[in-house]
């Protein structure tokens, strides 16, 4: 007869088989190894975290541990805190929106949260729960005042061509946010931000610390010579990746009801004594706002760049080529607030004599195998070139006189063309001169032996 401690052993050993057998049928219900559509786990379903805080447009992770998928998932507020219905996954990202509704009954001072309930189920019907307070993002608890300026009309506003130190005030409702790094951008505006921790530099993007107050600052410079406008900057807190935007407005520079050109009168002189000067001109405005525009009545003269928005000012003058000079000739510039000056133009004839067309003499030449004719050049720029059209008329240039030659001594039984063409060039234009080839009876030559 078997003893009792034989009996308790024989029984933890048919337990632990029977365990088995389970997980075998679990694993082989699943197709084998388990599937994903299953997402078969014998432990109790649980999610996590079971609670805690999310904040407001910051990504948060649910984690599925147990149970056996696809799981179902409810919210208590899913216009708050939205989650898929059906999932197989086990990590689960939400971003949780604004609460515009909070709990009721929060002390005055305490952190402004919207509690949601979420539910997930299993296959087999196991559930487990999350309570989330989700928090208004303190972002939109942020206090900003101009602590200092250069500007001598305003302390609220910042103006062309001065310095303001701006301040953030990152407590919300009680709470510090000391020692958190936020990220301060330029979204638009004609100014930048002055950088303390690379030689005072001007960025667009600057990084600050909060001190133990919670309170952060930075220096703003705006650009000169622009007009009054409203500028935006954006705020991030690294920590969270919450952010938020603000707008400051900017002073612009009031008109002065002059500008400055550079140059201030636009002079040409043509090649020639027969040509009018022309060309291209650029031209800078200053002590302005932006955007210049600028115009000229006269057909001959066309502007470039206009309007122009950079600050200075600037355009591209075009002249026209033309027989007849311009005597100041009027251009008006006018900048944003009416302020206008005038640019005279005026084009004057050269004084080399003009470039006489190229010309080759005689234009048409007949030579017997083996003679050699010559051809004189005139007009152009006087520094000749030559190609020949023939592959037995070679052609040479010295000063203005091109020499031509048919060449003797061609391959028995091969005849080429009776006539070709040698073109003198000066680079620019090109001359053609007709080059015929006769026998010694004046008859069209095609061999010469």
């Amino acid at each position: 007869m078997p003893n009792k401690g034989d009996v308790i052993v024989k029984l933890q050993t048919l337990a632990q088989y029977a365990a088995g057998l389970v997980s075998a049928f679990l694993i082989a219900s699943c197709g084998g190894g388990g599937s994903a559509d299953r997402a078969v786990d014998v432990n109790p379903i649980a999610l996590n975290p079971p609670a805690g805080v999310f904040y407001a447009g910051v990504k948060n992770t649910f984690t599925i541990g147990g149970g056996t998928g696809p799981f179902r998932m409810t919210s208590s507020d899913p216009g708050i805190l939205a989650v898929p219905t059906t999932t197989n996954d086990r990590l689960i990202d939400v971003v949780p929106l604004q609460p515009g509704v909070v709990d009721t009954g929060l002390p005055p001072d305490a952190l402004q949260i919207k509690t949601v309930t979420v539910v997930v189920r299993d296959a087999l019907g196991a559930q487990a729960q999350s309570v989330i307070q989700v928090a208004q993002n303190f972002l939109t608890g942020y206090g900003m005042f101009i602590s200092a300026t250069t500007c001598a009309t305003t302390a609220t506003a910042l103006c062309a061509g001065g310095e303001t130190a701006v301040f953030f005030d990152s407590t919300f409702n009680g709470a510090l946010f000391a020692g958190h790094q936020f990220r301060i951008e330029r979204v638009r505006g004609p100014f930048q931000f002055i950088d303390p921790l690379n030689s005072n530099n001007q960025v667009d993007v600057v990084t600050v610390t909060a001190d133990h107050e919670g309170k952060f600052a930075t220096v703003i410079r705006v650009a000169t010579g622009i007009p009054s406008q409203v500028a935006l900057i954006k705020i991030t807190d690294i920590q969270t990746g919450a952010y938020t935007y603000r707008s400051i407005p900017i002073i612009g520079t009031p008109a002065t009801g002059t500008l400055a050109v550079i140059p201030e009168a636009i002079n040409l002189t043509g090649p020639n004594a027969t040509t009018c000067g022309f060309g291209n001109v650029d031209v800078l405005v200053f002590d302005g706002q932006a955007p210049y525009t600028a115009t000229c009545p006269n057909p001959q003269i066309q502007v470039n760049g206009s309007p122009s928005t950079t600050q200075p000012g600037r355009f591209t003058f075009v002249v026209g080529a033309n027989q007849t000079c311009l005597t100041d000739e009027q251009c008006v510039i006018q900048d944003a607030t009416g302020a206008r000056v005038l640019i005279p133009i005026t084009t004057v004839k050269g004084t080399s004599p003009p470039v006489v067309a190229m010309s080759a003499t005689p234009s048409s030449i007949t030579l017997t195998c083996g003679s050699t004719g010559a051809v004189t050049v005139v007009g152009g720029t006087g520094a000749y070139s030559v190609t020949s059209t023939h592959p037995r008329i070679p052609a040479t240039v010295s000063g203005n006189t091109v020499s031509i030659t048919r060449a003797s001594g061609d391959t028995v039984g091969v005849n080429y063309p009776t006539s070709g063409i040698v073109s003198v060039t000066d680079g620019s234009t090109a001359t053609p001169v007709t080059v015929n080839v006769v026998d010694n009876l004046g008859a069209p030559a095609a061999h010469c032996p």
